[in-house]
């Protein structure tokens, strides 16, 4: 909580410090706001990006987010709202784009934390808008992390409800909670094979209703992520490249996306989402 020292040579001097025991060391703020004037080298490298989680969860949520659980954190409380489709892109290139590139790489990227509402419980107790809202995080630049249980989908209110016990037994977890476990895995596995799914470039193809369509690239690699976060089928047109020279992750794909004749054209069903990634 850096914010909370007031001596403004403290921090320069920590940072100066670590660095000359381990060159490598990664310095994070627990900073709740956009804050680029941390980032800008003499302090940290990366801030928790809870701008980001509240852009991530008032999209995937929208209309459904529990706002009684959300009310127990006041950041929470007054920063988390619905967003649509476009509201969501601007939000999301304003994060991408607010530090320099480099700080982008490796900021904190959050579902939720020690001090916040379970992001579960935050989407209206909703596995499947968990699961876009996890896709969305694991396939945007940054360093993300997964915060003890929410990759089996544990609920829990605000501090302290958020620090429940994990199971004691993984199998006690239930089906419901090993299907995550085994979605956010696959997740991770796509972003550390592929380039494009864990750096680079961020662009948005196309936005409609509660739906978007981000393009990845690093180097010579391309992805697509569709994510539909509303509760009714929408379509999307991504251009004349479209999807081509792409396919499908089957394992992370949520619901039904389908391409029509035009294959610049895609079709989501409600609450769904898929990556397609290069050869």
């Amino acid at each position: 909580v850096p914010q909370d020292i007031e001596d403004p040579t403290f921090w320069p001097e920590f940072r100066s410090r670590v660095r000359a025991v381990n060159p490598e060391a990664y310095l994070v703020g627990e900073i709740w706001h956009e804050a680029p004037e941390w980032l800008s080298g003499d302090r940290f490298d990366a801030l928790m990006n809870y701008p980001l989680t509240l852009a991530i969860l008032g999209f995937v949520g929208g209309p459904d987010l529990d706002h009684g659980v959300a009310a127990g954190q006041a950041n929470y409380r007054d920063g988390l709202v619905a967003l649509d489709g476009p509201g969501f892109a601007e939000r999301l290139m304003r994060n991408m784009t607010l530090n320099h590139a480099d700080t982008t790489a490796v900021q904190f990227n959050l579902l939720g934390s020690h001090d916040s509402p379970r992001a579960k419980s935050v989407l209206g107790e909703d596995d499947v808008r968990l699961r876009l809202a996890t896709l969305i995080q694991l396939t945007l630049p940054g360093t993300p992390s997964i915060y003890y249980g929410d990759e089996i989908a544990m609920s829990g209110g605000p501090d302290p409800d958020c620090r429940r016990a994990y199971p004691e037994r993984l199998a006690d977890a239930g089906e419901a909670a090993l299907a995550h476990r085994a979605f956010v895995r696959s997740a991770i596995a796509a972003r550390r094979g592929d380039a494009a799914l864990r750096r680079g470039e961020v662009r948005v193809l196309a936005t409609a209703d509660r739906a978007i369509a981000l393009e990845r690239t690093a180097a010579d690699r391309r992805a697509l992520v569709l994510v539909n976060a509303g509760d009714a089928a929408t379509s999307l047109d991504l251009g004349p490249v479209g999807a081509s020279g792409l396919h499908e992750r089957d394992d992370l794909t949520v619901g039904a996306v389908r391409f029509t004749d035009n294959p610049s054209r895609v079709q989501l069903e409600a609450r769904s989402a898929a990556v397609f990634v290069a050869d």
